[in-house]
């Protein structure tokens, strides 16, 4: 059965102002990364020597910022002053619509699903720095009717309320921008992302660290898949089923976003799924790293939440068959374009993260 999502549009001009808005968003990283290169990095590992700061670090965009510590809020400022983030999100201007990519994929609560307090917290950093829209949205499992009950239950209703956001359920009458087959082979009949996010000035990712049963593991790349209109998930040949032989779903997932930037991806690794994920089941089970990650590149940030699991996720879980940039994931990400291409070039800051070489030794 078809769910028949809203419009589809195929305007000339909104077309170009679609393309405009994500060029606007490439852009914007590739300020960031030039903004952060060339000063004083060694080795890769960014700031992470003990002592001190030199004065020209102070300003310096990392690549991927880590932080930990005992208070969850405090911890996230930490992680986002070592990115573009820096205080709480400045790069944010008046006016701005921002776009917060929450994973709710069913209706269990963090880190099943993104915390609500994330979603405060992110949202009343960009109102505070002018934002003249913040939208939160998301579209769970495709076979799954009931986002707007998922998303009560797992706190993203409340959170959107409480801190002045718009909520969206993408299983509603939104409008939909087209991406054909042509711009991604492996997608039958190509695929729709909803009008708001594509037109959004900047989209935040906020996923979770979290194994995954099929695809070893979900953060930030493969939680751009809740943005797809369920009919073409659910299509043959699409997300009817998980495909992995062939690595056909890691280059569904690249594919997807080869189409789309965030500026900014927030990986949640305070709590993590660290068996049996992505949803609570009888083999599911949560640790806590207490780490929140930043970053503006997206493999960065999934190579580093790969570290994470890969210390912290229980021995059966797949995490453990392959080296990070190995993984296949991360290897068809890497063939796609959608950031860093390996070791030699990840850098991490982690000035408060005491066993920081233990994460970097898996990563580079």
């Amino acid at each position: 059965m078809s769910l028949r999502i809203g419009r589809i549009l195929r305007s000339n001009d909104l077309a170009q102002e679609f393309r405009e808005k994500e060029l606007s968003r490439r852009r914007f990283i590739a300020g960031a990364a030039k903004a952060g290169a060339g000063l004083g990095v060694v080795g890769g590992l960014g700031a992470c020597d003990e002592g001190p700061r030199e004065e020209e670090e102070e300003i310096r965009n990392y690549l991927v910022g880590m932080a930990t510590g005992d208070q969850y809020t405090a911890t996230l400022r930490a992680a986002l002053d070592e990115t573009v983030g820096r205080n709480q999100l400045e790069f944010i201007e008046s006016g701005d619509t921002v776009y917060l990519k929450i994973n709710s994929n069913s209706g269990d609560y963090y880190p099943y699903s993104t915390r609500p307090k994330m979603v405060e917290r992110v949202t009343e950093w960009c109102l505070e720095h002018g934002a003249g829209r913040v939208i939160v949205g998301d579209r769970s499992f495709w076979g799954d009717s009931g986002t707007l009950s998922n998303l009560t239950a797992n706190g993203m209703v409340e959170a959107a309320e409480n801190s002045g956001a718009e909520l969206l359920v993408f299983d509603d009458e939104v409008e939909w921008v087209e991406f054909s087959q042509s711009d991604a082979p492996d997608w039958n009949g190509g695929f729709r992302f909803p009008r708001e996010v594509v037109q959004a000035d900047h989209i935040i990712n906020l996923p979770i660290v979290k194994t995954h049963f099929i695809s070893t593991f979900t953060m930030g790349m493969k939680n751009i898949i809740g943005l797809v209109n369920a009919d073409d998930r659910r299509r043959d040949g699409n997300l009817d089923v998980h495909v992995t032989s062939g690595n056909k779903l890691y280059r569904q997932i690249a594919q997807l976003n080869q189409q789309i930037t965030p500026s900014l991806t927030i990986l949640d690794g305070w709590e993590a799924v660290i068996a049996g994920g992505p949803t609570i089941t009888s083999d599911s089970d949560e640790g806590e790293p207490k780490l929140i990650i930043a970053s503006t590149d997206r493999i960065a940030a999934d190579v580093t939440g790969l570290a994470i699991l890969k210390r912290w996720a229980a021995d059966n879980e797949e995490v453990h068959d392959t080296d990070v940039w190995d993984n296949p994931q991360i290897a068809e990400a890497v063939a796609a374009g959608l950031g860093i291409t390996g070791p030699d070039e990840y850098e991490l800051s982690a000035p408060s993260v005491e066993d920081m070489q233990d994460y970097l030794d898996l990563i580079v």
